[in-house]
């Protein structure tokens, strides 16, 4: 290990204080060699040290697996991954029907199908992975197709559909033994039930208060309602971030990456043009890293991977979140270089900061302070998030509801979500939505907002009340995301029978 990494390591064990972050755990490679596995921290933000064997859950870091996975079908000649993907899927179907014909694995792999995220039509919301396929065609699209990037985790519940009807196999199962076990990978789950019960596990934080950058909680694991380990039913949406992992595997994946598709022996795992593609640019997010990293440039997104350039040179990257994890893997081929960092908090940039010091340190650039940069650089996006969500402008004063509140309950239904259940408890209407008790406040006129967080969703949310032509509550309008174009999400209420 030279000087300059062993500072990185010890530098970053050091901020682990100054971001809240109980542990993380890092592995680094250079060619075929690993330079560190390991961990920093107490897993458990106690007494138990994180080590090159502690679990993490690494969320859509799994994306470049599921891209590795159908690259496997195409080396065997069962896949194109041009082809549309409805010759591959039986009874596919989105919203728009150009797009349900024309669409391709490229396309969906690379985000730029027109799907938005609708993530509340999947997170918390108890669906099956059928269902959720199902649900496709009531959900509609923001965007034309390959119009521009819009990260959506259902393009990657579609690949993972694709892989099961190709192979005859269950997601989980294909990416276990076709992709993982042939990699070494041995120590790596992909079901949620199995990696519950591994002992050295991270335990999963997050912030008191959301959004802010303070004193951290211990949380539930990222474990959806319909996963069964008796019936063998994975996380719905499993190809878009199913992996727990450790820093020795994750150190495996690295060298695989680093090899263009070779397994551990040199062997040829996926053909190399395959690797090519899914290593090349094919969807353009920005020109620029943001003002505070000005050193990174031309954004764009492959096959599971984002890529970027950085002081001039390729760099391959994906990030990873789900509650109380914050993952990176990163690749850099002129380098010879890979990193992988996981954090045990959640929403924390703190992965990226050891990830890019760890870079710097290898490669003998000029020292960056990466802790001071993405630490302003988090709690500026925290801000972004609350202020988009939050009411715009103020209430306007003196306005009431336009009828007595008994009369704004009910079920209100949307195709492709789950309902939403409106009810009033001593003067308050509260709503049952994605297995969360909300409780709202009168904003003004018939627009009323959360007292609390919807998962990711800061309190603040707007529900808006509207009439039909009877004079009826006959509908709510919910904004449930924050992609450009996006329209509300109206659920109209259910007549009573």
């Amino acid at each position: 290990m030279n000087d300059r990494l062993k500072l990185a390591l010890e530098k970053a064990e050091a901020q682990l204080k100054e971001w809240n972050v109980p542990s993380a755990v890092i592995a680094v490679v250079k060619g075929d060699e690993v330079l560190f596995s390991g961990g920093i921290g107490h897993r458990d933000n106690a007494d138990l040290p994180a080590d090159a064997k502690t679990l993490v859950q690494i969320a859509s870091c799994t994306k470049a697996f599921t891209a590795t996975a159908l690259a496997v079908l195409a080396t065997e000649g069962k896949f194109d991954f041009d082809k549309p993907v409805s010759e591959y899927i039986p009874d596919f179907r989105l919203n728009d029907s150009y797009a349900t014909d024309h669409l391709t694995m490229r396309d969906f792999l690379s985000h730029r199908s027109g799907l938005p995220r609708h993530e509340y039509a999947w997170y918390d919301a108890g669906f099956t992975r059928d269902e959720l396929l199902h649900n496709l065609r009531y959900l509609p699209l923001n965007a034309p197709i390959r119009y521009r990037y819009q990260y959506s985790n259902f393009n990657y519940m579609i690949a993972g559909a694709a892989v099961e009807a190709i192979s005859g196999m269950p997601f989980e199962k294909f990416l276990k033994e076709r992709v993982l076990e042939p990699l070494g990978m041995n120590g790596s789950t992909v079901y949620g039930f199995d990696f519950l019960k591994n002992e050295n596990k991270g335990v999963p934080f997050d912030y008191k208060e959301i959004y802010t950058m303070g004193e951290i909680k211990e949380i539930p694991y990222y474990n959806p309602e319909t996963v069964d380990e008796e019936s063998g039913a994975g996380d719905p949406i499993a190809a878009a971030g199913c992996i727990g992992s450790n820093a020795d595997d994750m150190a495996k994946w690295l060298m695989f990456n680093l090899n263009s598709g070779k397994k551990p022996d040199g062997t040829e795992f996926i053909r190399k043009d395959l690797y090519e593609l899914m290593t090349s640019s094919h969807t353009f997010m920005s020109e620029t890293g943001g003002k505070d990293t000005p050193e990174i440039s031309i954004q764009t997104y492959g096959l599971g991977w984002q890529i970027f350039r950085y002081r001039g040179k390729k760099i391959i990257e994906h990030g990873g979140n789900l509650p109380g994890f914050s993952s990176t893997v990163m690749i850099s081929p002129e380098d010879n270089i890979g990193v992988f960092v996981s954090s045990t908090l959640n929403v924390t940039l703190f992965s990226d900061a050891v990830r890019m010091s760890i870079l710097d340190a290898l490669t003998d650039a000029p020292e960056i302070d990466w802790y001071g940069r993405l630490k302003k650089q988090n709690e500026d996006m925290f801000v972004r998030v609350k202020e988009f969500f939050a009411p715009k402008g103020a209430p306007v004063p003196n306005t009431v509801p336009s009828h007595e509140l008994k009369m704004y309950t009910g079920t209100f239904r949307a195709p492709g979500y789950r309902e939403a259940v409106i009810t009033e408890d001593g003067g308050k209407l509260y709503m049952y939505f994605n297995n969360h008790m909300l409780p709202l406040s009168h904003h003004h006129y018939d627009v009323f907002v959360t007292d609390v967080e919807l998962d990711e969703i800061p309190p603040g949310l707007q529900v808006r009340f509207e009439s039909n032509n009877e004079g009826d509550i006959g509908q709510i309008v919910i904004l449930l995301g924050s992609e450009k174009d996006l329209e509300p999400i109206t659920f109209k209420k259910e007549a009573k029978e």
